[in-house]
């Protein structure tokens, strides 16, 4: 496996960890959480550029589509973490109160009525956007973002906050602010030296004018 390679694998594995937490912040208010796509980007660079270091000089096409790939990618798994985590949540409270609390009153755990509006959701997904999952998360997002969801004998809108242009929009920033990251991180793969801003032993410097 070449270093660039290996750098490559081990980007788009740490972004798909860090995409379950990426997932959960870009639900920040006032879009706060898109800053964390570029820190990660950063973050997950630093340490992919020292793994390809052997493989300067780059060329600079060869650097950016790599870095483009794993933006890429990491975007789609991200979206599937945003789906999973939207689905689980679907059911948290204030949301089904009479249900949770006439679960409660029977004798069963409040966590079901959790799950049965997680799988309610699920089917509304796969009914109205198929084929459903992430592929129809997507498409509900962009195109309605309302779903009326009954649990037991309550029914209630779930909305998203993030629905039509906007979903896309803030997918897209992301993306890109994510691929910033990276790129600020790897760019000087393209020079065949380290850059550094300290003079070497009777190196000549140029004063400021």
């Amino acid at each position: 496996m070449t270093a660039w390679l290996g750098a490559q694998v081990f980007a788009l594995s740490a972004l798909a960890i860090l995409g379950w937490l990426l997932a959960r912040l870009v639900w920040l208010y006032y879009f706060f959480g898109l800053f964390f796509f570029l820190v990660a980007g950063l973050l997950v660079g630093s340490i992919a550029f020292r793994i390809a270091r052997s493989a300067r000089p780059m060329e600079p096409g060869r650097l950016l589509r790599g870095i483009i790939s794993i933006g890429v990618c990491s975007t789609v798994i991200i979206i599937v973490w945003e789906y999973r985590h939207y689905c689980a949540t679907v059911g948290r409270p204030p949301h089904f109160a009479e249900a949770r609390n006439a679960a409660i009153a029977a004798g069963k755990p409040p966590a079901e009525i959790q799950q049965t509006a997680s799988d309610e959701f699920s089917g509304y997904l796969a009914k109205h956007f198929p084929p459903g999952g992430a592929m129809g998360y997507i498409l509900w997002s962009t195109k309605d973002g309302t779903a009326r969801i009954t649990v037991g004998d309550a029914s209630e809108n779930i909305v998203n906050e993030h629905r039509h242009w906007i979903w896309p929009t803030r997918t897209l920033a992301g993306m890109i602010l994510l691929m910033a990251g990276l790129w600020f991180s790897m760019e000087s793969l393209r020079r065949p030296l380290p850059v550094s801003n300290v003079l070497q032993p009777g190196e000549e410097y140029e004063e400021a004018v």
